[in-house]
């Protein structure tokens, strides 16, 4: 069950809260119901050879769940039909939610607690794999879309990532009116800008090594610049600068160009200014970037484990008619 993205953060966040009490939680008294009844008959019912899915009470839920199984993957097929007159989508959600946790009770009582290394068990496992990746898609549409609008604020990620062009052209005309050097770090500033990147990065964020670094020199830049000249004297050279200057060695060759009044301490702190404030926007997109691939991910989970677990629960219905 996927959120449209496109929408606003919180129109889905409503639309969570709605599915999951849909007619007064409907769906929640359904599935406790069938729970509570599976698990009285389960009690009741005392086979010779113990409980297992060989019994009439195993045959009935086992097959109870494979009828909910793949009833509960036409959810997507519904979503899609929007002139269908077969329930609203919002019901079908709360459904499937509700209704799909059920089949763990269900599931694991028509096993008799009997697992193996068979395709029984990889049936049942999967079935797990598919509820606990759902069961993230629910705290992740409940969680992630405040969290996108509280980073957002009033901006919007194409706006940011103009800004930053713009920040860019700004920084190099100034360095450049500066000096050669201080230009030619600049340079490397900007190509060293990381926005994105692989699936390590899209989840948990670039790394960001230097962060604290130029948090705390950005502040006692702006604090004094009379302070930053306690910190780097004027008859120092500046820092030698790395191949691949990270954020701390450009700060901090910037600093010590405004400390020692080398160079017009005015546009220097500009050139700061700036590269403070692309920082900033870049770890405003990074962070969008993130919480959209953190409530969208689950998805890439979930949907090949139903196809796997359709393909699987096939396999145990033909073993079991086969061969039992």
């Amino acid at each position: 069950m996927a959120a449209d993205s496109s929408g606003a953060p919180a129109a889905a966040a409503a639309t969570h809260e709605g599915f999951l009490v849909h007619a007064g939680f409907r769906y929640f008294k359904l599935a406790t119901l069938l729970c509570v009844a599976a698990i009285v008959a389960y009690c009741w019912h005392s086979p010779p050879e113990g409980p297992n899915g060989g019994t009439w009470l195993g045959y009935a839920l086992g097959t109870i769940g494979a009828l909910l199984i793949v009833w509960l993957t036409f959810l997507g097929w519904r979503k899609r039909r929007y002139t269908s007159n077969l329930g609203t989508v919002r019901g079908w959600a709360s459904a499937h939610v509700y209704l799909g946790l059920a089949l763990i009770t269900i599931a694991t009582l028509h096993t008799g607690f009997h697992f193996g290394w068979n395709v029984h068990t990889l049936a049942y496992a999967l079935m797990l794999g598919v509820i606990l990746s759902g069961i993230y898609g629910i705290v992740a549409y409940a969680r992630y879309p405040e969290l996108i609008t509280a980073n957002r604020g009033q901006g919007t990620r194409e706006v940011w990532l103009s800004e930053i062009d713009e920040i860019n052209d700004q920084s190099l005309k100034l360095a450049d009116a500066l000096d050669p050097q201080v230009h030619q770090v600049v340079v490397r500033s900007v190509d060293r800008v990381r926005i994105g990147g692989g699936l390590r990065a899209l989840l948990f964020g670039p790394r960001e090594p230097e962060r604290k670094s130029f948090d705390r020199i950005s502040k006692e830049l702006s604090e004094t610049t009379s302070f930053m000249a306690t910190q780097i004297r004027p008859e120092r050279k500046a820092p030698k600068l790395k191949n691949e200057p990270d954020m701390q060695s450009t700060v901090m060759f910037m600093a010590s160009q405004l400390a020692g009044g080398t160079h017009d301490s005015e546009n220097v702190q500009k050139l700061l200014d700036l590269i403070a404030r692309r920082r900033d926007l870049t770890a405003r997109i990074n962070r969008d970037i993130q919480l959209h691939a953190r409530m969208q991910v689950w998805l890439f989970i979930h949907v090949p484990l139903t196809f796997g677990l359709l393909a699987a629960l096939t396999a145990h219905i033909l073993s079991v008619f086969l061969y039992w």
